[in-house]
């Protein structure tokens, strides 16, 4: 552990180390090096700027700035008054409070590396901050994805890297191949898609655009409940017409990873490692995890429902069909579609 020279400030120490590095200084090797204990309490920055403040609340004094991929310790959440009404926890971190809905909550967990991979590779989570998928096992290649804590993906080789390190070899449904460092994969196991509830009880996903929360419905019972953020909405003529799809819709797909883009240039997305997708309509829309913000309570997607990522993985491991390990892909269509989603308005 290296030590922390007197007077430093918490943040600009997990600078020097590498751990908080933003676009100015991105690492140049394995993002967990000498930077923090594991599994300390940590929270990445997922806006372009935000603020910290002297007290968790926006009108308090200004105390610092950070920046998207800054990662600070979290000592404590403290309930205080949001910048806006759907969300008043923060992070308390050692240089000031910041609006826990610009980072997101991730842990520093290196994980043992195994010798080899089947060919049709294994599902992994990202279990720290983040680390830069680059185009060969090069700490000097090219970036081709910047990987983030709680994405999963699909790695299916242990290859040398130019450092001496074993790096994994990520390749996507997409066909995208990257590499990273190998301590910064879990292993998931096939017990940790295996279904949850009765394979034999009405089961139904109810979502409220209004109050932006869904409920798991078993034999009529809510057996889960979450905060969500929805797509979008606009006003015209006095309604409000939603980005996600309204009405009575049913699982057609489920996805263990997915790669998901979509725009263009200027206002488009690209987003590889969308864990746990639970796809409802014919747009494309889909219940999954997200690891670009931490917003929950309000609309934030192009039309999907974003989910914690613990509460993606149970909703998915619960609802209909079950996903076999691998591929990790199962289409449900009629006359035998999975569990319905139920998106209301109200």
């Amino acid at each position: 552990m290296r030590r922390n020279p007197a007077g430093m400030s918490r943040r600009a120490f997990l600078k020097m180390g590498g751990l908080a590095a933003g676009a100015a200084f991105l690492p140049r090797g394995p993002l967990w090096v000498g930077a923090v204990e594991p599994l300390e309490r940590l929270c990445r920055v997922t806006e372009l700027e935000a603020t910290l403040r002297s007290r968790p609340s926006p009108d308090a004094q200004a105390v610092g700035q950070v920046a998207l991929d800054d990662v600070l310790v979290v000592e404590r959440q403290v309930v205080g008054r949001g910048v806006f009404p759907h969300n008043h926890v923060w992070f308390e971190t050692p240089d000031g409070f910041l609006w826990s809905s610009e980072a997101q909550p991730v842990r520093q967990a290196p994980n043992p590396i195994v010798a080899s991979l089947p060919s049709e590779g294994v599902w992994t989570e990202i279990t720290v901050p983040f680390v830069d998928g680059r185009r060969s096992p090069d700490p000097a290649a090219p970036v081709r994805y910047r990987l983030y804590y709680s994405m999963v993906l699909n790695v299916n080789e242990v290859v040398a890297g130019t450092d001496g390190a074993r790096w994994y070899r990520v390749e996507d449904e997409n066909a995208v191949v990257m590499y990273a460092p190998g301590e910064a994969f879990r292993l998931i196991t096939a017990e940790e898609v295996s279904p949850l509830g009765s394979p034999d009880a009405e089961k139904s996903i109810r979502v409220n655009l209004d109050r932006q929360d869904l409920s798991a419905m078993e034999d009529g019972v809510e057996v889960y409940y979450c905060r969500i953020a929805s797509g979008y909405y606009f006003t015209e003529k006095g309604e409000r017409i939603w980005n996600t799809p309204i009405g009575q819709n049913w699982t057609w797909r489920k996805m263990i990873s997915r790669h998901m883009s979509g725009g263009d240039l200027v206002s488009g997305y690209d987003l590889p490692g969308v864990a746990w997708a639970i796809l409802f309509s014919g747009s494309g829309a889909a219940v999954h995890s997200t690891y670009w913000h931490n917003d929950y309570g309000t609309p934030r997607s192009r039309g999907c429902i974003n989910v914690l990522p613990q509460d993606a993985k149970w909703l998915f491991r619960w609802s209909n069909p079950a996903v076999a390990y691998k591929p990790g892909d199962v289409e449900s269509l009629f006359p035998n579609p999975g569990t319905p989603v139920i998106v209301r308005e109200v």
